[in-house]
Formats: structure tokens, sequence, C-alpha cells
């Protein structure tokens, strides 16, 4: 086992990794198969959609690009990092980098909107209080969620809560964004606004999505990049 290694680690292999891909998959088993392998790249400012069925795979694709598990074969990189070899204080530190939405939407249910908004500015940031306010405001505004930023996830509805995770997900301005099933149970409008929220810098730019889905959910298309067609762990379709 590898010592473990420090931020300063961390801080020059991202520095060499400077021009690699935000994402790439090479060879990954997601259902346990080592005859069924996953291989997939993300370049950067790209919105990509892995399209699959429940026994297709793809719920695991999100917690492999976190680090929250690792592949049971092949790599995966993040800005050119095997994600899965970092150590836990280096991973803690990585993660501020992607933002990630889980599918359902991950609110802390004893928090208001505003407060599961506003976790990541006020525990992953050295912000001062006012800064943290100026941000989190920003984000409730962006994200059209002023007018229930006081409800808690139980009292909002489906699209307000899933809002609120996606603000709560780009709350760091992450290069990279993970999106499981975001569009679930959303109609085709607000999923063309989620999305398009998403992928859309501070700085007015297009940062790097990979979402999953069901079914590619038509009002997106336009945003999407490519879409996947993952089968039985093997993406076997790629199209617009």
């Amino acid at each position: 086992m590898s010592a473990p290694r420090g931020s300063a680690f961390l801080a020059a292999e991202l520095a060499k990794a400077t021009g690699a891909p935000p994402l790439a998959y090479q060879d990954v088993s997601l259902l346990g198969r080592p005859d069924k392998l996953f291989t997939l790249t993300v370049q950067a400012g790209e919105v990509v959609a892995a399209v699959g069925d429940e026994n297709s795979g793809i719920e695991v694709l999100g917690t492999l690009a976190l680090g929250l598990a690792a592949p049971a074969s092949g790599a995966v990189e993040v800005f050119g990092l095997p994600i899965a070899e970092l150590s836990y204080y280096d991973l803690l530190t990585f993660r501020r980098r992607v933002g990630y939405l889980p599918q359902g939407d991950g609110l802390l249910q004893n928090l208001s909107l505003k407060d599961n908004v506003a976790l990541p500015v006020r525990f992953a940031t050295d912000h001062r209080l006012r800064e943290v306010d100026a941000k989190v405001s920003q984000l409730i505004e962006d994200f059209r969620l002023r007018a229930i930023a006081g409800l808690r996830p139980a009292q909002a509805s489906e699209e307000d809560r899933r809002r609120a995770a996606a603000a709560r997900a780009v709350a760091l301005d992450p290069k990279l964004v993970v999106l499981e099933l975001p569009f679930v149970g959303l109609s085709g409008r607000a999923a063309l606004d989620l999305l398009e929220r998403v992928s859309r810098t501070e700085q007015g730019g297009r940062r790097t999505v990979l979402l999953t889905s069901r079914e590619l959910t038509p009002s997106v298309r336009g945003l999407v990049a490519r879409s996947v067609r993952v089968v039985d762990g093997v993406a076997v379709e790629d199209r617009k």
C-alpha cells in the first residue's frame, strides 16, 4: 500500500493533469462482469448523456467518478488523476472540483432548501459569513428558489427539490458535474431549465457535465453533445 499523499502532491498532480479530459472511464466493469467493459471519455465543455435501463449499470457511474467506489476493473480518471488511488484527504479536497447531484436529490430533510444549498459554501471554503451569504443568495436567485428557500424538502415540490440539489451541486463552481437521473419527475421545460443552469459556469462559460438517464428527454437534446446508450454495462451506441 502506498503512503498517504497530502495536498502538495494533489496540487502538483492537478498541475500536470492540465489538458486531460475532465472524466474518462477505461475498460470499467459496471456490473462486475469481466466480459462487459465500459469506456467513455467526456471532453472539456461537453454535456454527455449515458442512457440505460435499471440493468445497464449506469447507476454506478456517479459513485465511480466521485471516488465513492473503486472500479472492479479498469480505471476512472478525473482531470487526469486515477480517482480510486487518491488518499482519503486528497479525495476530500478533490471532490470540491466535482459537483454531484445524486439520484433523487440527496437533500438533508432537517434543513431548509436554502441551508442545503449553503452547506458546501459554509464548510468547504474559507469565505467570511458575508461572502457566504452573498454567494448563497446568488445561487438561490439563479435557480429560482427565492420564494420557497425557507421550506424543508418535504414541504417542497419535486421540481423545487431538484433545483435546490442542483444549486448545491454547483455551489463551488466545479469544472465537472455528474447528474444521476436528474430529469425523473420533471416536465420537459423544467428539465431544460435545470440543465441550462447547471451547464453554465459562473463566468458564463460551458461546464463539463455527465448525466445519466433512462431515456434522453427530447427537450434537452439540443444541449447534449453526445448520448451513449449503455446495455449490460457496455456503451453500444453513440448518437447525437
